[in-house]
């Protein structure tokens, strides 16, 4: 009766890996000897790997049975080095007309480096905006990644009191990142602006963005046509 357990030595306890990483990257350093059965390395399997348990750091689980049925498993920790936080996505300009009804869960998402779309698993955890009254009402978000990395973020929805003549302004994006010190072109992000007619009318910029310090702020696209109908659009900007 054999009654060893098989032994895992593993080279390194903590590695730097890519978060395309493979199995048998993984499993580089890796090896498994049993008194009867000799090197069963080949047998050593990734059992699991955790969420995070720091920045950008899981524990990985590795397991191996020798031909008797005995188990035994061993840890150590990998470094994802390219690992980015997820982010929200804005997919329409938060502004919205008097007594409009208002879907946010249709307006925002999230997209994530390790899990790709990860809108359905987007909150929103508050709202204080009143359909019926023209104003700048904060919504709140959070969203979580398959590694428990949690991002939150707040937003301004807009209430005005828009004709349904009033010239549309669309943009191009929505919600921009952006790095300390790097220029935001705000102008280029205006896809196209017209009134009811589909003429073209000016757009006017008017922002609180200082990318000298990182946080969140808005970009807000005002026009006007001929007949005084006013149209608006606002861009988030998060200088990271």
């Amino acid at each position: 009766q054999d009654d060893t357990v098989p032994v895992i030595t593993i080279d390194e306890e903590i590695i730097d890996v890519s978060i395309d990483v493979t199995e048998e990257e993984l499993l580089a350093g890796v090896t498994a000897y049993d008194k009867k059965d000799g090197d069963i390395s080949s047998k050593i399997i990734i059992e699991s790997i955790s969420k995070f348990i720091e920045d950008g750091v899981s524990i990985v689980t590795y397991a191996v049975c020798d031909n008797d049925n005995h188990a035994t498993s061993a840890t150590r920790k990998i470094h994802y080095t390219d690992y980015t936080e997820p982010e929200f996505v804005i997919n329409k300009s938060l502004v919205f007309s008097l007594g409009e009804k208002i879907n946010i869960q249709s307006c925002v998402g999230a997209t994530d480096c390790i899990d790709g779309d990860i809108s359905d698993r987007v909150i929103v955890t508050a709202t204080d905006y009143n359909v019926n009254e023209v104003g700048v009402f904060t919504v709140s978000l959070q969203a979580t990644n398959s590694m428990g990395d949690t991002i939150y973020m707040e937003l301004p929805v807009y209430i005005k009191d828009l004709s349904l003549s009033a010239p549309k302004i669309e943009l191009s994006e929505h919600i921009v990142y952006t790095k300390v010190g790097e220029k935001v072109d705000l102008v280029k992000y205006v896809r196209s602006a017209v009134d009811k007619y589909e003429q073209p009318v000016n757009v006017l910029i008017d922002t609180n963005l200082d990318i000298t310090k990182p946080g969140s702020y808005e970009a807000r696209y005002e026009t006007q046509d001929i007949d005084g109908r006013r149209g608006y659009a606002v861009m988030t900007i998060i200088v990271e």
